[in-house]
């Protein structure tokens, strides 16, 4: 897909209604590259061959998995490619990414794998403390033969120390908790990137008292799902002082938990 700004056939359609079926039905039928290339298009993507091949491998590995181990309670291909995939797209075309960049509280790969599968050149590091989802990332990464991924089985914390230039999330834990946890890892100037829902006013104000002045709320982003009323918001901090301790860094990949 290249840069952003840079991709896709021209400005996003907002608003409106989207083709699928009606919500909440399981499509288990295998989707083909065919399918979700259509549906990224009418969403405004157009992804290059080698990507469309590796989201739809990632698509119905995700799917096949996801009957045992429970990644994701979206099913049908309409709501993944929008939900998952598009809305992972959107936040490479609306900023510039940083990299290495650290996935916090990945789950089942979002957003990055389908990031990874778009920005190849990016050092993505993906942190999960559930095992067995630590198991389906690498296999996952296995399956896709993706390079530049790491998988970390661990729960980030300030006892993490792996330095990094941006660190990413779509976990629902408060903003202001979530910038304490990369506060060894996060180097002064990185980025820290928030993919929240509409009504996060109280999130960043309590981000705002409690940080003191170690974060720039450097934007606030407002956007719609394409073809949907669904709106989120992108927060993207700065941050703009830092003591970090420095001890030896070493990055493995473990197991994770139960």
């Amino acid at each position: 897909m290249g840069r952003p700004g840079g991709r896709g056939p021209g400005p996003l359609p907002r608003g409106g209604d989207r083709p699928g079926r009606a919500r909440g039905h399981r499509d288990f039928r295998p989707a083909t590259e065919e399918d979700i290339g259509r549906l990224l298009e009418t969403y405004g993507f157009r992804l290059e061959a080698r990507e469309l091949t590796l989201l739809t491998r990632f698509h119905r590995f995700l799917l096949e998995k996801n009957r045992r181990l429970n990644l994701t309670r979206i099913h049908n291909i309409e709501d993944v490619v929008l939900k998952h995939y598009v809305d992972c797209f959107l936040v490479d075309r609306m900023i510039d990414l940083p990299s290495p960049l650290l996935d916090l509280g990945t789950g089942g790969g979002f957003p990055g794998i389908p990031l990874k599968i778009i920005r190849p050149d990016l050092h993505i590091i993906l942190a999960e403390g559930v095992g067995k989802r630590v198991r389906f990332l690498k296999d996952a990464r296995e399956h896709l033969g993706l390079e530049g991924l790491d998988v970390i089985g661990r729960n980030i914390d300030r006892e993490f120390f792996y330095p990094v230039n941006g660190v990413i999330t779509r976990a629902v834990e408060l903003v202001p908790d979530t910038l304490k946890r990369m506060k060894n890892s996060l180097q002064s100037g990185g980025l820290a990137i928030f993919m929240k829902g509409p009504n996060v006013e109280d999130e960043i104000e309590r981000a705002r008292k409690r940080t003191d002045g170690e974060y720039e709320l450097e934007r606030d982003l407002p956007y719609t799902l394409p073809r949907s009323p669904h709106r989120r918001r992108l927060l993207v901090y700065r941050r703009v002082r830092a003591d970090i301790e420095d001890p030896e860094i070493v990055l493995e990949e473990t197991e994770g938990g139960h």
